[in-house]
This record gives structure tokens, C-alpha cells and sequence, in this order.
């Protein structure tokens, strides 16, 4: 009977000793906030890291990269869930359902990662520090200390790695808008602003169109980063970007027939003398240059707004971290509103350089007729070949080969 009692005991304490390291393989901390939504089994002992991406997207794709790599590091400790949002509509309504969850502004730009009750939007290495530190946080791989030391550290370029808690926000907005203005994916957005400039000899209407085409585009990104608009919720993003890849086939084609049109001497008019044919063309200058300008600004801006949607839809990291360290230090109001301005001017500054940079070019060369003839076929070819790689391979816009 002792005997028996005895090995009962053991038995419990042995489970008991064993207990621990079987079940508790996570953190207490550890919430997993979208396995309900996603219809995710919750695996025992494991981490559950949902993402959300763009097939085109490149941000996405480093970050696919990562995943992977991380994968080698921590086999069998979590498992990963991958959720297409560009070509599947199913996937884009869940990861805005997702967003609301997190608290995050439901729009529909990717890179999107949760793990946890942790979020992020966007992708870059400090991102990527950030989801395998709460992943040895919620595998209790590093102690509290440690990840409560570390989570509120970013890498910001020229300041290197900072807490965003004592950061300078006016310099940070000045270096982030900055180094902003340089993504990759927002270079082609610069190849329609150049080419709607060449062939231009009207100095002031070059001046206008340019102007509202760069307040556009800084507005759009402004309101982006403001967190108030939500355009990219209701779009298909192929589909706006198929029809201005058919927009820029069709203007370079036009460009391309101009110039093998305007090769010819022009025959002109022989049935009114030169000076009535003179007068009747400057009458005619003026009334079209008046009503032109209204119909080419209208469609300039719908032309700014398309191709950010394009850019936005795969966000840059910078955004989202500037957009944390006014979080972490309870910036809001006008406050908030001016550093996202100065950010957002920051951010143009490159636009500004290029478009001053044409239109100066540009002027220039409005003495050469030869200029004028060869400015056709340029900004064609130009054009047909941002229309077919948004159509055929998006992702090239994107320097993302």
C-alpha cells in the first residue's frame, strides 16, 4: 500500500516538474487577436505571425525574404499565414477587418504583419529587428527587460539607432521626409511629371501644370500619413493601375505619331494668305490655351491622384515609424498636423529639384526647333514603356526586378 502511495506521488510530482516546459512554451503576454477572424487553429507551445502582402509589391517581397530567413532560425516555434490583397478580394477584406481590430486605419497598404497584439505597416531591417524581438518576447527567448529596453528603439537614417520617446520629432521629420522622397517606388510617378513637360513652350502653363501636379502628389501623401483617407479601401489597385498603363499607351502613341507627323514641312493653309492664317491661329491659341489649361489641370490631378494610389498602396516603412514616434510621444492636434507637413515637405523636396531642373531644361531649349520635333518621340517612348510595364510587369516601376 506504502509502496503504492509512493509511486503516485512520484508520478505527480514528476508531471508537475514536467508540466511547465510542455504546456507554458509561450508567454502569459502572448494574445493571439485574429485567429478568430482568420479561422486559425491556435497550435500549442507556437506563435501564430499573420501577413499581409502585394504580389508586385517589393517592400513586401524583402520582407518575404525575411520571413523566410527567420523560419531557419526559429523552426517549429511559430507558424506564419500568407494573405494575398491585390488580386484577391476575399484576403483584402479581412486584413481591413484585421486592421480594425489592431486599431490601425483600415486602408489597404501592405506590407501588413501581426503578431500578437503587435502590428506593423510597412517593411524595412528595423521592422523586421521589431517582429523577431516580439517573437522572443512571446517565446520568452529574452528576458522583460530586454524587450522593454529594446521596443522602443528605431534606426533613423543619420541618427542611426534612437528611443523614440527622447527623439527630436522636428529633426526626425526633416531626415525621415527626406530619405521618404528617394523610394524607389515613387520614381516612375517623376517620368509622367517630365514627360508632360516636354514639348512645352509655354513657360508659364509648364509652371502651373507642374506646380498643381507636385501639390497633388504632396497632398495625397499628406492625408495618407494624416491616416484620414481611405481611397485605397475602395479601389481595385490592378485595375486603376491597367487603366493608366492604357492612358500612357495612348498619350505615347500620340507622341510618337506627332513626331513622325511633324517631320513633314508643314504644308499649311493655302486658301488663307499667312497674315489672316496668322491672326485667326493666335485667336484660336488663346481661346483653346484658356480652355485647355482648366480641362489639363483636371486632368492632372486625377493623374497625381492615380499614381500615388499606385505608390501607396505599397507603403514605405518611413510613414508608419514617423507615424509611431508621434504615437509614443502623444503628438496630436496642430502639432501633429505641422510635423506631418514639414515631413511631407521634406518629402517633395527631390520633386521639386527635378521639376525646377525640366523646366528650366526645357525652357531652354524651346530655341530649338530641332528640340521641339525630337521631344515627341521621347517622351512617347517613354510613355508607351511606363504603360506597358504597369500593365505587364508593375513591379519593374518599382525597381523591384
Amino acid at each position: 500500500m506504502i509502496k503504492n502511495v509512493k509511486k503516485i506521488a512520484f508520478l505527480f510530482l514528476l508531471i508537475a516538474i514536467l508540466w511547465p516546459v510542455s504546456a507554458k512554451a509561450l508567454s502569459d503576454k502572448y494574445e493571439d487577436k485574429l485567429s478568430e477572424l482568420l479561422n486559425v487553429e491556435k497550435e500549442e507551445g507556437k506563435v501564430n505571425i499573420y501577413f499581409f502582402h502585394g504580389q508586385e509589391c517589393p517592400h513586401c517581397a524583402s520582407e518575404i525574404e525575411f520571413l523566410k530567413l527567420l523560419e531557419t532560425r526559429y523552426e517549429g516555434k511559430y507558424n506564419i499565414y500568407y494573405y494575398e490583397t491585390w488580386h484577391n478580394q476575399e484576403n483584402k477584406e479581412l486584413m481591413l477587418q484585421a486592421k480594425k481590430i489592431m486599431g490601425d486605419t483600415a486602408s489597404a497598404a501592405v506590407p501588413y504583419t501581426v503578431i500578437g497584439e503587435v502590428s506593423f505597416i510597412g517593411y524595412s531591417e528595423s521592422v523586421g529587428e521589431k517582429i523577431e524581438l516580439n517573437l522572443k518576447n512571446y517565446l520568452e527567448i529574452i528576458s522583460e527587460e530586454e524587450y522593454l529596453v529594446n521596443k522602443d528603439k528605431e534606426n533613423i537614417p543619420l541618427l542611426g539607432e534612437v528611443d523614440i520617446k527622447d527623439v527630436s520629432i522636428g529633426l526626425v521629420a526633416v531626415i525621415l521626409g527626406f530619405v521618404d522622397g528617394f523610394n524607389p517606388c515613387a520614381m516612375w510617378v517623376l517620368l509622367f511629371l517630365i514627360n508632360m513637360l516636354i514639348g512645352m513652350h509655354d513657360r508659364k502653363k509648364m509652371l502651373i501644370i507642374g506646380f498643381v501636379f507636385l501639390f497633388t502628389s504632396g497632398f495625397m501623401y499628406f492625408l495618407f500619413m494624416l491616416g484620414i483617407t481611405n481611397i485605397l479601401t475602395y479601389i481595385s489597385l490592378p485595375l486603376i493601375r491597367s487603366i493608366i498603363g492604357v492612358i500612357a499607351l495612348i498619350v505615347g502613341s500620340y507622341n510618337v505619331y506627332r513626331f513622325f507627323k511633324e517631320r513633314k514641312e508643314d504644308a499649311g493653309c493655302h486658301v488663307v494668305d499667312e497674315k489672316k492664317r496668322k491672326k485667326i491661329f493666335t485667336r484660336i491659341k488663346k481661346f483653346t490655351q484658356e480652355k485647355n489649361l482648366l480641362l489639363a489641370l483636371g486632368g492632372v490631378i486625377i493623374l497625381a491622384i492615380s499614381v500615388n494610389i499606385v505608390e501607396l498602396a505599397c507603403s514605405s516603412v518611413f510613414p508608419a515609424t514617423f507615424a509611431e514616434i508621434l504615437a509614443v510621444n502623444n503628438v496630436t492636434g496642430l502639432m501633429k498636423i505641422i510635423y506631418l507637413l514639414v515631413y511631407t515637405l521634406f518629402y517633395m523636396i527631390d520633386d521639386l529639384v527635378v521639376f525646377t531642373i525640366a523646366v528650366a531644361t526645357l525652357q531652354l531649349s524651346t530655341a530649338s526647333s530641332k528640340y521641339g520635333k525630337y521631344s515627341s518621340i521621347v517622351g512617347g517612348i517613354i510613355m508607351l514603356l511606363v504603360g506597358l510595364l504597369l500593365i505587364i510587369k508593375p513591379e519593374w516601376l518599382m525597381l523591384n526586378f
